[in-house]
């Protein structure tokens, strides 16, 4: 591929997500920027996932497979395996792009060669695509990637050159729902550049089947992974007054972006005055 025609591989894993997928999947075919290669992992669906799958082949540049696996992390790395871009992305079955989605993420890598990782911003919808909320992030920084306790960015949010995936590696296998908070804190770690546009370029869909609802095996693999990045010399005291620095210096950050009721909504969010999602 040459510079100007950037080829971008986007990777979607699912397992009996028929609900969604046709919608995960138009989001990507009716993309303005047409160099895009869709990568569909399916974990042998028995529902409608595979009609719909086929529906589509010979529609747009479109691979899958549908095979037995080991979970979200080896389909990942299935994923990666066969993708052939410049520039890799995750975009979940429940998921969607806007339509500039692409277009815009490859101008940012062509205007600025140096950049390894684009993220943006992502709205929220429930099951039925009503837009219910958002999430937004800051400018990367690497201390709060490692003490912040969670993701700093959001996957289908997230670009990066293939060239930083092959370095880094894939999944790491071992976890069943957090592999791509592992992934991301070796990116971080890894001395990537990352580049943060402040556009909501990448959609999630809240509903009751997410296997992030898996609540006690996502807290004892955060855990894990938290613990394995962060500085282990740290007292506890002194490990809570840096958590607490950092959480103070985003929020100060938030706001002066502009984003002062988005910092409002997360306190009382944090303190129950307002619901999380389901």
């Amino acid at each position: 591929m040459t510079s100007d025609k950037l080829l971008v591989s986007i990777i979607t894993v699912t397992l009996n997500r028929g609900k969604f997928l046709e919608d995960c999947i138009l989001s990507i075919k009716n993309q303005k920027y047409p160099f895009i290669e869709h990568i569909i992992v399916d974990g042998w669906s028995t529902d409608s996932s595979l009609g719909i799958i086929k529906k589509y082949k010979g529609t747009y540049n479109l691979k899958w497979i549908s095979e037995k696996d080991g979970g979200i992390a080896q389909a990942t790395n299935k994923g990666f395996n066969m993708a052939t871009g410049d520039v890799i992305c995750i975009c979940d079955s429940d998921d969607m792009f806007p339509p500039e989605t692409i277009e815009t993420i490859v101008s940012i890598f062509q205007k600025k060669p140096d950049v390894d990782v684009v993220f943006a911003d992502v709205l929220l919808v429930n099951q039925n695509g009503k837009i219910v909320d958002s999430v937004k992030y800051l400018d990367f920084n690497r201390e709060a990637l490692v003490y912040a306790g969670g993701m700093v960015f959001g996957t289908s949010a997230t670009f990066y050159r293939s060239s930083l995936q092959k370095k880094i590696g894939g999944y790491n296998e071992k976890y069943l729902r957090c592999a791509d908070y592992d992934f991301f804190m070796r990116m971080g770690l890894s001395g990537a550049k990352f580049y943060h546009i402040r556009k909501f370029l990448s959609v999630y869909r809240l509903h009751p089947q997410q296997l992030t609802k898996s609540l006690d095996i996502r807290k004892r693999e955060d855990d894990e992974i938290y613990k394995k990045y962060i500085d282990n010399n740290l007292s506890p005291k002194s490990l809570n007054f840096k958590k607490k620095k950092i959480s103070i210096k985003r929020a100060v950050s938030f706001i002066m972006q502009g984003d002062i009721w988005y910092v409002f909504k997360g306190i009382l969010r944090r303190i129950g005055f307002l619901c999380s999602y389901n």
